[in-house]
């Protein structure tokens, strides 16, 4: 238990401090260019998949278009009407003392939620939920119903 809390807390502090103080740019990679699929859906019905990114090109296109480093940590948008939920996937880590089979389990590790007109995201892991104003284009691009098609 206390190894878990040290972990989250250094974590936390690599993650927080890693900020600009001035601007709050993104400046740690939060992991998502090890994705290895992505699920799209719609907050209007989150359980029908409305497209999977699966080929390793362009789920690094797609994270290479994110230019998370021009991230800046905000406030929740309070009036912002949530859009599209990506859900990005990556293989289950083989523990020490397990056997290492061939079959590819996949992970949930992270989630990014848009919000209609607007250049704010959330991006939620399994320990931190946090809002993010993003390059318009970024924006553009995560809200155009053209890349939810693939």
């Amino acid at each position: 238990m206390i190894k878990k809390v040290c972990m989250l807390l250094i974590f936390v502090s690599v993650f927080l401090f890693g900020c600009s103080n001035e601007k709050k740019d993104l400046k740690e990679n939060p992991g998502l260019d090890k994705s290895e699929k992505i699920e799209v859906s719609s907050e209007e019905n989150p359980e029908l998949v409305l497209s999977v990114i699966d080929n390793q090109d362009e789920v690094n296109e797609f994270v290479n278009t994110l230019e998370i480093n021009k991230w800046r940590i905000v406030d929740t948008p309070s009036t912002s009407t949530k859009e599209y939920i990506y859900k990005m996937y990556q293989e289950d880590t083989v523990k020490h003392g397990e056997p290492n089979t061939d079959e590819k389990g996949l992970k949930q590790i992270a989630t990014i939620i848009t919000y209609k007109d607007s250049p704010y995201i959330e991006l939620r892991t399994k320990i931190l939920d946090l809002y993010f104003k993003v390059p318009k284009d970024v924006a553009e691009y995560l809200s155009n119903k053209e890349n939810q098609k693939y």
